[in-house]
């Protein structure tokens, strides 16, 4: 899946091509690593952290040749904990890798409403379609067929609206639609309930990006009130919270992702699948650009709160994906 439906423009990554790349080579080096009683984690860390998805692919597929072994298989048998979960990510081509997060999302123990919106919200509608389709590949049911059976009302009509990529994708904005639309979720909160939640739900899914930031500038000017001050006083549970993730996304997808990797880390524990999920996906897409609105909002880098969050193995894989600009 090319980067454009994914990615806004002039992102920052930090995992880039690797100039000098031999896949023989590679694979060699990785079929030493995992020779013999011990494996050598430093070693695939050193090599697969800094080469993109689509080469590590190609490593896989030398790797069958040279030593008729699939190396993805190899991995999984060797290494064990977050460091086999990020491997994994990492040997995931990222269709695939978006299609099993929605998966667990939607399947595991309690839905995980958050990821479901953010992975969604990544998406373009060519990503979204793609996406879709190796869902339903890899589980048979539609996306959209899962998505109805495991939540319900309101929420659920705005899960089935994000994942039908219906969103205005044009740069161009209509000004008199967009004060339109403010005024819309102005009044919405004077209807009732069910008119108020359809209103934002239907604007706020299918509206395109630019529309959408000068329509909370004209809410605010109406109303003298913040768009996301408004959805926390009016709304709660499951809607709320897809509601804000959207303006949120909407507003600086960069300052978004930054906020869920610090709530990913923050008090006691780590919620590895996300921190995970996060810096892989996007390590190739704008991982520079959250690095800095990570430090913008609060004043460390993110390699000190990955650091005190990690340990060992796991935790250099992840720093080496964070840590290259180019």
């Amino acid at each position: 899946m090319p980067h454009h439906k994914y990615a806004t423009k002039y992102c920052i990554p930090t995992v880039v091509e690797h100039e000098d790349f031999d896949a023989t080579i590679d694979a060699t080096a990785l079929e030493e690593a995992m020779k013999g009683p011990g494996t050598d984690e430093d070693a695939i860390t050193e090599i697969l952290a800094y080469r993109t998805v689509a080469q590590r692919l190609q490593i896989a597929d030398v790797y069958k040749e040279l030593f008729d072994k699939d190396l993805v298989e190899r991995l999984k048998g060797d290494l064990t904990g977050h460091m086999e979960d990020v491997i994994m990510a990492m040997m995931t081509p990222i269709s695939q890798l978006y299609a099993k997060e929605l998966h667990k999302a939607i399947s595991g123990l309690g839905t995980d409403e958050d990821a479901i919106v953010e992975v969604l919200m990544s998406l373009s509608n060519c990503g979204v379609l793609e996406v879709s389709a190796e869902y339903e590949n890899m589980y048979g049911n539609s996306l959209e067929h899962d998505l109805k059976h495991d939540s319900s009302g309101e929420f659920r009509n705005l899960l089935v609206r994000l994942c039908s990529a219906i969103r205005d994708e044009s740069e161009t904005v209509d000004e008199e639609l967009a004060r339109n639309d403010a005024l819309s979720l102005a009044s919405a909160g004077a209807s009732e309930w069910a008119t108020e939640e359809s209103v934002f739900a239907s604007i706020l899914a299918a509206r395109s990006f630019p529309h959408l930031r000068l329509v909370f500038r004209v809410f605010r000017s109406v109303t003298g009130r913040d768009i996301e001050a408004v959805i926390d006083q009016h709304f709660s549970g499951k809607l709320r919270k897809g509601f804000l993730s959207i303006v949120r996304i909407v507003r600086k997808r960069a300052a978004y992702f930054a906020r869920r990797l610090y709530e990913s880390m923050k008090g006691l524990g780590t919620d590895d699948h996300t921190l995970i999920r996060i810096i892989v996906s996007r390590c190739e897409i704008d991982l520079g650009d959250i690095k800095q609105e990570f430090l913008a909002q609060y004043g460390q880098t993110l390699e000190k709160w990955i650091t005190g969050d990690t340990l060992g193995h796991y935790r250099k894989t992840l720093l080496a994906l964070v840590a290259y600009e180019h």
